[in-house]
């Protein structure tokens, strides 16, 4: 239901006025109030607005006046509120004549009238008449109630869709994932991140924009995008949104909290009986879609020998798992137990996990440089009933790694199977059993910056195949060959076929997965 001139009439914010033409049509509607006074009018018409004026513009001047009176036309303007003799006395007739053909009501006023006063009056109508139509009231109940329902953004996006003349943009500050109703608000945005004005106001567009502010953080930032004759609308929705967002981020904090209590109740115990139906069914309580095969991936972060789990990380360690393993939100969950960071993680079978973890890693060192981060994973898992047993070998074999200071940041589960097997030894002795097998070897690689060892276990590993070697190492041919003769040079006679290189395998293998840091 739109204001009318009818309605202003009926309500009495006029004194005394005379209906000088078009009677019949005052149940015209408009949607803004402006005072016209300039010469350049045509510049000021805005768009189904109701005018009040003193014809300064005009005055007597007859073709001015029809000028005026087609171009409120073209704008569908509503009907004119004149002050009479001020500059204008009697208004001509075939003026008179030509705002009934075109359905413009001209309404006289005392000269006495004030005309800034009646604006702020009819702009008073107007705006409570819009609270009316748009019933803040009800929408925000139902709003609400939407949100407590589903919490998301996406919610508050199918929301706005519902809203006229509204269009909005939402960020999350974490992950830097963006929604938006409208291609301009995008543009908006990449263009105006430096400006400190709330509202800024382009043509007849009006934007806003603000960071939604939980626990003293930033969380999300959010755009709007209206007409700028809806300001004081804009205003109940930011606050009805902001309230909308903190609730959707209390939500996600409550569900992430029943989340990591379900997968430590069910991770710390040992002797779990889940069966797969079991631990699938009892997921999707947390929107956790488990699909079996499963990798455990098992992080320890350190800076300065302190632990390091704060959220942002950790969510952007979440996004890179995510991208990596080419999976859905839905299909990784995690929890932090004792300071360690533990994924599960859906895993295809037909994925190269060593490849991916190695990629998650480089990421994440370039992303976060003065950072320790330290792995160990799980091979598939099958069976929900094996993963409170994996878990415990890969926190086990972690926190080893870590008091031993071995220098690899990498750990699978078949080199924990040998980490377990060697807890006991000496590591000084096993060090000096390592480099009296291959002391050569390292002495020339500090030297000559040379992989040799690198290249002597691949070549044992590819069963003393020159070709399969190269190309396992992204590598020519006649370079492995080159040091291949190095490495036989530095006293290491390998000829293919050859028996008795268990010593020097098994060598090879501690000094690239479990050398102590010399640091």
């Amino acid at each position: 239901m739109k204001t009318t001139i009818k309605d202003l009439l009926e309500r009495a914010i006029f004194e005394s006025y005379e209906i000088l033409s078009s009677a019949n049509h005052l149940e015209r509607s408009f949607e803004s109030i402006s005072i016209l006074e300039t010469p350049d009018f045509e510049n000021y018409i805005i768009e189904k607005s109701l005018i009040l004026t003193t014809f300064y513009p005009v005055k007597q001047d007859v073709e001015t006046f029809k000028k005026l009176l087609f171009a409120l036309n073209k704008k569908d303007t509503a009907g004119i509120f004149v002050k009479m003799k001020r500059y204008i006395d009697v208004i001509p007739e075939e003026i008179l004549k030509l705002s009934d053909q075109l359905n413009i009501p001209i309404i006289a006023l005392n000269y006495d009238a004030n005309l800034s006063l009646l604006f702020n009056n009819i702009l008073s109508e107007l705006q409570s008449q819009d609270y009316s139509n748009f019933a803040f009231d009800a929408n925000y109940s139902l709003f609400l109630k939407q949100v407590y329902e589903n919490p998301s953004t996406k919610t508050l996006m199918q929301i706005v869709e519902k809203i006229p003349d509204l269009e909005l943009l939402i960020q999350n500050l974490d992950n830097k994932t963006t929604y938006a109703s409208h291609d301009h608000l995008l543009t908006y945005l990449n263009q105006s991140k430096s400006t400190k004005n709330l509202f800024q106001r382009i043509g007849d567009t009006l934007y806003y924009s603000e960071d939604v502010i939980y626990d003293e953080k930033p969380i999300y930032h959010f755009v709007f995008m209206a007409k700028n004759d809806r300001r004081h609308i804009l205003h109940n929705y930011i606050e009805i949104f902001k309230l909308m967002i903190i609730v959707i981020h209390q939500k996600k904090i409550e569900n992430t909290l029943k989340q990591n209590q379900f997968l430590l109740n069910f991770i710390s115990n040992v002797s779990s009986n889940y069966t797969n139906t079991q631990l699938i069914e009892a997921s999707k309580r947390y929107n956790w879609n488990v699909i079996f095969p499963v990798t455990l991936v098992l992080f320890s972060i350190k800076e300065n020998h302190k632990s390091v789990l704060n959220p942002n990380m950790i969510e952007y360690m979440r996004t890179v798992m995510i991208n990596k393993f080419h999976l859905n939100s839905d299909e990784l969950r995690y929890t932090i137990i004792t300071d360690q960071l533990l994924f599960i993680v859906n895993t295809l079978n037909t994925l190269k996990i060593d490849e991916i973890i190695q990629n998650v890693y480089q990421t994440l060192k370039h992303k976060y440089r003065d950072i320790s981060f330290k792995i160990t994973y799980s091979n598939l898992i099958e069976e929900a009933s094996e993963i409170a047993k994996k878990y415990f070998q890969l926190s086990e074999a972690l926190v080893h790694v870590e008091t031993k200071n071995l220098s690899v940041d990498i750990f699978r589960e078949d080199h924990i199977k040998v980490l377990n097997l060697l807890k006991n030894i000496d590591y000084i002795h096993l060090k000096e059993y390592v480099f009296s097998l291959l002391k050569p070897l390292i002495d020339y690689e500090k030297s000559n910056n040379t992989p040799l060892i690198d290249t002597l276990h691949q070549f044992i590993e590819c069963r003393f195949n020159i070709r399969s070697t190269a190309e396992k190492l992204f590598i020519h041919y006649n370079s492995v060959r080159y040091r291949l003769d190095v490495i036989e040079s530095l006293g290491y006679h390998i000829t293919t076929g050859s028996d008795g290189f268990f010593d020097l395998y098994f060598g090879l293998y501690l000094y690239r997965n479990f050398e102590p840091s010399t640091h």
